[in-house]
């Protein structure tokens, strides 16, 4: 999950620069996919003289909601602080006038509710958690925080040794993106404008967790790295910890279909590590491209977009989307 990493980072620096005063911030990372969550635990932690809990249910996506919910209100009948955030909270909030029901439930449990990223509002969260003033609802959805000073993903071990892979780790190297697909929540919650960490921070941060944890396998999570303005630096910063540093970093990133067009992109990404691309094709009927407003998509060009990708060594997936207007059942 690279929310919690995010988090993580963004938690740790709050407790290092005491942005809460003389309070020992401890950050605690727990995954339903490979962690058994027992809400008695957490409740009796919450109970210890002294210790205030915070549960933060991270990057809720639309599939993940109904549990997330079932696992806040048994929180809350324990009388445990939880926020909950993540692209259903605020794509609901920023699509609709008024707050979804599935939404207000948890609002009237006491449950907080944050839309939108919260890079440059985290300390004031968790500020209101600790003194017990917390909203119903934070809506940063117009506030895009910039991120190119902001604190960096902190990769946990102890929660990668739980997985299969456990050199495998995530960084959202920009966010945003500039196109403007009907279909897609990405505009609607993070916006058209690309804003992305600084190449340093992305080499110092792969360089660190190789270091210090053994990963060089990586998913950048941009929803298209062709679009990060930052994409040549860094490229060529991990070029550098291939060839100069010795370090065998690999990654897997999205891109578009016109990804193959940029000057350089693809050999570079090839001689910075990339073995694996995503491309949103969505459909091969013009028709439902032109519908949905992915004018960018050729089908006529998809054919040397992939011969892209393979001539530079790179493998390519991809993902169509079924049940267009124009599609029939042949």
């Amino acid at each position: 999950s690279n929310t919690l990493a995010c988090l993580q980072g963004l938690t740790e620096d709050v407790g290092r620069r005491k942005m809460l005063g003389d309070v020992d911030v401890r950050v605690r990372v727990l995954d339903e996919m490979v962690d058994k969550i027992s809400v008695s635990k957490i409740a009796r932690l919450d109970r210890r003289p002294g210790v205030r809990v915070v549960v933060g249910l991270a990057g809720v996506q639309t599939y993940q909601f109904c549990r997330a919910a079932d696992l806040a209100l048994e929180l809350r009948r324990e009388g445990v602080t939880v926020i909950i955030g993540g692209f259903h909270v605020s794509g609901m909030l920023a699509m609709f006038p008024d707050v979804a029901p599935e939404i207000q439930e948890l609002i009237d449990a006491g449950v907080t509710a944050v839309a939108g990223e919260v890079e440059e509002h985290w300390a004031d969260l968790l500020r209101d958690a600790h003194e017990g003033r917390l909203k119903p609802i934070y809506n940063f959805m117009n506030d895009l925080p910039d991120l190119s000073n902001v604190p960096r993903p902190v990769i946990n071990r102890d929660y990668l040794r739980k997985f299969v892979i456990s050199n495998f780790g995530t960084i959202d190297c920009s966010r945003g993106c500039p196109f403007n697909c009907s279909f897609c929540t990405i505009i609607n919650v993070q916006g058209r404008k690309s804003r992305h960490r600084s190449p340093e921070c992305i080499a110092e941060t792969v360089r660190r967790n190789f270091h210090d944890s053994g990963v060089n396998l990586y998913f950048f999570t941009d929803d298209d790295f062709a679009r990060n303005p930052a994409w040549e630096g860094i490229f060529d910063q991990l070029i550098q910890l291939r060839e100069e540093e010795g370090i065998p970093i690999e990654f897997m990133i999205q891109v578009d279909v016109q990804s193959y067009k940029i000057k350089d992109f693809v050999e570079k990404a090839a001689r910075a590590g990339c073995s694996s691309v995503f491309i949103g094709m969505e459909s091969i009927n013009a028709r439902n491209l032109k519908d949905s407003g992915k004018n960018q998509n050729k089908v006529n060009d998809y054919k040397n977009l992939i011969a892209a990708w393979h001539a530079a060594g790179v493998s390519t997936q991809v993902g169509y989307i079924i049940g267009f207007p124009q599609d029939t059942e042949e």
